[in-house]
C-alpha cells in the first residue's frame, strides 16, 4: 500500500529532492528517455539511508524541461517504486495557476492520493495576493494537500511571513519549504521566525530548503528538510543523524555533523544545481543545463565531483563502472 503525507504532524525528517536521470540515448540532449534503472537504484539506495520519503519532478528533478507526459510518468514511477516504504511529495510548481492545476490533476488520476510541492511564481513575479489566489485556487480546484516552496533567490518571488501565516489557516496547505539565509541575522531569517511563531504547528510545518542550514532551521523550531545534496546517499545518512541528535538533545553532536555534511554541499552547489548532481549520477541533462564537463573549468569541476565519490560518496561509484 502506498504511503502518503496527509497533515502537517507527518511532515517532518528529511526528503531528498529526487534528480531525474536520463540516458544517454539524445546526443542533442532534447528528447532523452528516463533512466528508470537507474532511478530504482537511487531510491533503493536513499531509503536504505534512511530518508522519510521523496520528492520526484521538483526543480532537483528537471521540472523545468522535462515533457508534461514525463512528468506525471516520473512522479507515478516513484510512488509505485517507492510503495508502502516511504511517502511521495510530488512536484507540481509552476507560475501559472491553472499549468498547476492541470498537473495536480493528471497526478492524481494516474497515481492516486498524493501530498504537491508547489514553487511560487517565478519570472512573472506575481504580488502577496496574487500568491494568495495562487495556493489558495490549488486547494479549492483540487482539494489536494499542497507545501509551498519559498526560494527568492531562483523565483525572485517572495513569499512574506504575513501571507505565510495567512496561508497556513488552510487546512489543505501544511507547509512550506523554506529556502532562505536562515543562518545570519536578517530581515530572511526573522521572517522565517516570525512564521514559527506566527502558526500552529500542529496544523503547518516548516521545513528548510537550505542544505547548509538543517541544523539552523531546526534551531529556529523548523522540522526537517527538502534537499538537493540528499540525492547522495552518504549525505543523506549525515542529514538523519542531525535530526536525531537534535531530537536526543545533542545539539554539539548535531552541529558538528552538519558542519560535516558541508563537503556534500558544496559539492552539490559549485554549478548550478542540478548540474553537479547529473554528474554524480552520470546523466546527462536537458538543454539548456550542460554537463559539468562542458562548463568553465570543467575538467577541474568534474575531477573534484570524481574525488568526492572516492573519498565520500562510494555508494555512487557503481554509476561510473
Amino acid at each position: 500500500m502506498t504511503k502518503t503525507i496527509t497533515s502537517a504532524k507527518e511532515l517532518s525528517g528529511l526528503y531528498p529532492a529526487l534528480f531525474t536521470p536520463i540516458k544517454d540515448d539524445d546526443p542533442k540532449c532534447l528528447n532523452n528517455s528516463i533512466d528508470y534503472k537507474k532511478a530504482e537504484q537511487m531510491i533503493d539506495d536513499l531509503i536504505a539511508s534512511g530518508v522519510h520519503g521523496l520528492v520526484p519532478v521538483g526543480t532537483t528533478g528537471q521540472s523545468a524541461t522535462l515533457t508534461p507526459a514525463h512528468h506525471v510518468d516520473f512522479i507515478k514511477f516513484t510512488i509505485d517504486y517507492a510503495g508502502d516504504r516511504v511517502p511521495v511529495i510530488a512536484g507540481a510548481g509552476s507560475n501559472c495557476t491553472r499549468e498547476s492545476v492541470d498537473t495536480i490533476h493528471q497526478i492524481l488520476k494516474t497515481a492516486g492520493e498524493v501530498t504537491f510541492l508547489c514553487v511560487t511564481g517565478y519570472y512573472n513575479n506575481p504580488p502577496q495576493e496574487g500568491l494568495i489566489k495562487h495556493f489558495e485556487t490549488l486547494v479549492a480546484e483540487t482539494g489536494a494537500n499542497i507545501i509551498m516552496y519559498n526560494v527568492p533567490v531562483r523565483t525572485s518571488s517572495y513569499l512574506e511571513a504575513e501571507t505565510v501565516i495567512h496561508l497556513s489557516k488552510n487546512d489543505k496547505i501544511i507547509g512550506i519549504k523554506q529556502a532562505v539565509d536562515f543562518k545570519n541575522p536578517g530581515s530572511k531569517r526573522e521572517d522565517t521566525l516570525k512564521i514559527i511563531q506566527g502558526i500552529n504547528s500542529d496544523e503547518f510545518t516548516l521545513l528548510s530548503g537550505e542544505d547548509d542550514s538543517l541544523f539552523a532551521v531546526l534551531e529556529l523550531g523548523g522540522k526537517g528538510m527538502i534537499t538537493a545534496t540528499g540525492n547522495i546517499p552518504e549525505a543523506a545518512m549525515l542529514f538523519c543523524q542531525i535530526l536525531s541528535a537534535y531530537k536526543d538533545g545533542n545539539k554539539e553532536k548535531a552541529a558538528a555533523l552538519q558542519q560535516e555534511a558541508e563537503k556534500f554541499v558544496k559539492a552539490c552547489f559549485m554549478r548550478k544545481n542540478p548540474v553537479p548532481l547529473a554528474t554524480l549520477f552520470n546523466s546527462p541533462v536537458y538543454q539548456p543545463l550542460c554537463r559539468v564537463i562542458e562548463t568553465e573549468n570543467g575538467e577541474s569541476a568534474h575531477q573534484e565531483l570524481m574525488e568526492l565519490i572516492t573519498n565520500h560518496a562510494p555508494s555512487l561509484q557503481k554509476y561510473h563502472d
